[in-house]
């Protein structure tokens, strides 16, 4: 007998696959006799340089292009505003935090809009 809960507990899964049939023997017969093939037409003519396809290997020492480092300035910008709030109240009290709250929401308001 089971007792009643609050939380719903899993079922059992099956994991069902159809399985493949993948003959790698064949698909590189294949993939060698269309390299021949364009060879061949290659060499009568048919196909252009730039048609010609390269040899596998050519592609693999390409040198990988550095990532474009994107510059945040959400976190510098927290910084600042927190920052200046601190500094703002200690030196004028509860109207600079009046002020820092009121642009950090609008700030929050237009980060959430994608203005920004």
């Amino acid at each position: 007998m089971r007792l009643p809960s609050l939380f719903k507990t899993p079922k059992y899964q099956r994991f069902n696959v159809a399985p493949r049939y993948y003959d790698p023997v064949k698909e590189e017969i294949d993939a060698r006799t269309s390299h021949i093939k364009s060879m061949i037409e290659a060499d009568l003519g048919k196909l252009d340089e730039k048609d010609f396809p390269k040899s596998r290997i050519s592609g693999s020492f390409t040198t990988r292009k550095p990532a474009r480092k994107n510059v945040n300035m959400t976190q510098p910008v927290i910084i600042l505003l927190l920052t200046a709030g601190l500094v703002g109240y200690w030196f004028y009290g509860n109207i600079a935090l009046y002020i820092f709250l009121l642009v950090s929401s609008v700030l929050l308001y237009l980060k959430v809009k994608r203005i920004i």
